[in-house]
């Protein structure tokens, strides 16, 4: 087997969220129970754990966190999704992703043994455990979990006694699972809160912060609040207070007994290097118009992600848009800005909405566009319209945003 081989198996024959969408959704913990008991119970050699959820935000959050410990000397694990270009993104160690054998061997080893036991695990289970158990033979010294969707029935949500638990801005996405509303959703985030183990919360609305608030009561969790953070217009609408949740996560760790020696730096220290295809500027020369790319897609992320844009200085706005099939475009038309150029595009998965199709829902919110047959041909056909001083953003979705930064 090679390398190709063992990910298209991964990729094709199983159950996978970001291709198949609700067909790949799981409403309980038991089949990731059943893989790592399977894998010999890697999540047993990692006892200290950092978690952290939320819609918007939780990735950075992680990163940034990653990326401080790792600074100070220590082995960090870090384990975040979807991936960008190779799904071994999701399993790092102190910025560093498995060698390709090491993959074949494990999927040929596992494989075989699901086999012999009637298992059939989704993509995600699968890439979780199969992580936990790189952190294990990477002997790390602190695992880095975000979740994956939702946080209370998440395969990431097996640790009983975390470090700490961290709950980032909540906003309407994945309602279909999640709840139709932002208390049914903060419910859900809310389930990675355990007992005695304290909780740090970003800036959210104040209804999900009561959920959040209560839920930290109830398993007597110290609740610690994120400072407020000073919005930059050239680091966009979410890093300034993703980094402050970074920061006081670092400062919550440095409380506990075996933890003190940890160093918590100058907010302004912090770095998300690593955390791409968000709020992602390319290299450009100085001729040419300006090109963000940044995977905002649901409504609260976009919103804030137009806002952002609209202070920035620039003629004017092309935008590359292309979604998945099950996305609700209706909440999606009238956050884009009005006078805006739009290139419309499909992604390169099965579960991409097809360019066709998104051109018809667009005309009927009043939207018009050019399509294109390919993400690189939307962002081509964008740069050779815009004049130096216009700004070109891709948006729409991970896959769209990948697509480009390739």
């Amino acid at each position: 087997m090679t390398f190709k081989e063992a990910t298209a198996w991964l990729f094709e024959q199983l159950p996978m969220y970001q291709r198949q969408g609700a067909a790949a959704y799981k409403t309980d913990l038991d089949g990731t129970w059943a893989v790592l008991e399977a894998m010999g119970r890697p999540d047993l050699k990692l006892p200290h754990v950092i978690h952290v959820a939320g819609t918007n935000g939780k990735g950075s959050v992680c990163q940034a966190v990653h990326n401080a410990l790792m600074d100070q000397g220590l082995k960090v694990g870090l384990f975040t999704s979807p991936h960008l270009f190779d799904f071994r993104e999701r399993m790092r160690v102190n910025g560093e992703i498995p060698p390709e054998i090491w993959v074949i061997d494990f999927v040929q080893a596992q494989r075989l043994q699901f086999e012999e036991q009637g298992l059939f695990p989704s993509f995600f289970e699968w890439t979780f455990g199969m992580a936990l158990c790189w952190f294990a033979e990477s002997h790390v010294d602190l695992v880095v979990l975000e979740t994956g969707m939702g946080g209370r029935l998440d395969s990431t949500n097996i640790f009983s006694k975390p470090l700490v638990t961290a709950v980032t801005n909540i906003g309407l996405d994945h309602t279909q699972f999640l709840g139709n509303d932002i208390r049914s959703i903060a419910r859900e985030k809310a389930g990675i809160i355990k007992e005695g183990c304290p909780v740090v919360v970003g800036r959210m609305r104040p209804e999900a912060q009561s959920v959040i608030l209560g839920q930290a009561l109830k398993e007597g969790a110290e609740f610690h609040y994120a400072p407020e953070a000073q919005d930059d217009p050239e680091q966009g609408p979410n890093w300034p207070e993703n980094r402050a949740t970074a920061h006081k996560i670092l400062e919550v760790l440095q409380y506990q007994t075996d933890w003190k020696h940890v160093r918590v730096p100058r907010q302004t220290e912090l770095s998300k290097v690593g955390h791409l295809g968000r709020w992602h500027w390319l290299e450009n020369s100085s001729d040419r118009p300006r090109v963000l790319v940044d995977c905002a897609h649901n409504e609260d992320g976009l919103r804030r992600t137009v806002e952002a844009l609209k202070a920035l200085p620039h003629e004017e706005m092309h935008v590359v848009f292309g979604a998945v099939g099950d996305k609700d475009l209706d909440r999606i038309w009238h956050q884009l800005p009005e006078k805006v150029h739009l290139h419309f595009c499909a992604a390169d998965i099965p579960r991409a909405l097809p360019v066709e199709n998104l051109i018809i829902a667009a005309a009927k919110a009043g939207r018009i566009g050019k399509s294109y047959d390919s993400v690189a041909g939307a962002l081509e056909g964008a740069k050779s319209e815009a004049a130096n001083n216009d700004l070109v953003v891709v948006l729409g979705s991970i896959f769209v945003a990948a697509e480009a930064l390739a």
